[in-house]
């Protein structure tokens, strides 16, 4: 369902007639009429408030009111040698220390994931925090007796060949190939290790709407920075498809996380406090680009 949003306004008197708030507004909401910005097509907002951000003289009104109150201090930015080394230091941590994540940098991280960009400004991201270690010892079980079953019929002619036809005779081959492996984990298992979410504290998915394009992208870009502000505040994370496919493809687990039915998972991750430091960044092949 359509976000809703009521139309900006503006005060006429404070209007400069600079036109930027029409220049910037992408859905044509605004229109210059006897040199003073109007709004002519309240019904097409988006609720973006790039015209507000950008006016000069808070002559743009939200709810009545200005946005004075948001209004963006200059201050340093990270130079771009400060940020290469930020992302090159990034890494996915798959060793994790036992202590909790507090509320207070839960929320940081989720407010930074609530900055990122979604289509059409629809702020569609649903967020799902497990912290409980029962409640993650449970989606672990749940998930890896999702992977088992799936193994399982790998071995029968005739569910590898309808797997085929669902999912793609290479995702079938990815998943035969990984047989040695799931079944190495899955001993390592039940020996106490966690090759699923490493006994991370916190496990973290988002969820979205499946009918809309956009919605891949609003919830892998939202956890991305999400994770990127975790590694500001000192910790670590580890995205983890294993759990998107199992939630997607299980109506056990996607009603045990609540998520609705008309919604898919697009992104997961687990978080913690690394137990270990890397000293080195890793090799990373050249950009695949292609000139045009």
């Amino acid at each position: 369902m359509k976000r809703r949003v009521d139309p900006p306004k503006v005060e006429e008197s404070k209007c400069n007639s600079c036109g930027l708030c029409v220049t910037v507004c992408r859905s044509f909401v605004l229109e210059m009429r006897d040199k003073k910005a109007e709004v002519v097509r309240g019904a097409w907002c988006i609720g973006c408030d790039h015209c507000g951000a950008v006016c000069p003289t808070e002559a743009i009104l939200r709810d009545g009111s200005s946005m004075r109150d948001s209004h963006l201090e200059a201050g340093p930015i990270p130079s771009p040698e400060t940020l290469q080394r930020f992302f090159l230091e990034r890494r996915s941590i798959h060793v994790y220390k036992e202590e909790p994540v507090s509320e207070a940098m839960l929320r940081q991280i989720l407010d930074a994931g609530n900055c990122a960009p979604t289509g059409s400004n629809s702020q569609n991201v649903h967020y799902i925090l497990l912290t409980s270690p029962e409640n993650i010892n449970q989606l672990r079980e749940m998930t890896t007796h999702f992977y088992d079953k799936i193994f399982l019929r790998l071995q029968n002619w005739f569910w590898s060949l309808m797997l085929s036809w669902m999912a793609g005779a290479k995702t079938v081959e990815y998943l035969r190939d990984s047989v040695p492996k799931f079944e190495f984990a899955y001993k390592k298992m039940k020996e106490g290790r966690d090759p699923l979410f490493y006994h991370a504290p916190v496990v973290i998915l988002t969820h979205a709407e499946s009918w809309d394009s956009c919605s891949p992208f609003n919830c892998s870009s939202a956890l991305y920075q999400c994770s990127l502000m975790a590694q500001s505040l000192g910790l670590g994370c580890c995205f983890n498809g294993f759990l998107v496919n199992a939630v997607n493809h299980n109506r056990r687990i996607k009603g045990w996380l609540g998520i609705p039915a008309d919604h898919a998972c697009y992104a997961a991750m687990t978080l913690g406090s690394p137990e270990v430091r890397y000293h080195r960044p890793v090799h990373r092949d050249s950009p695949k680009v292609t000139w045009r």
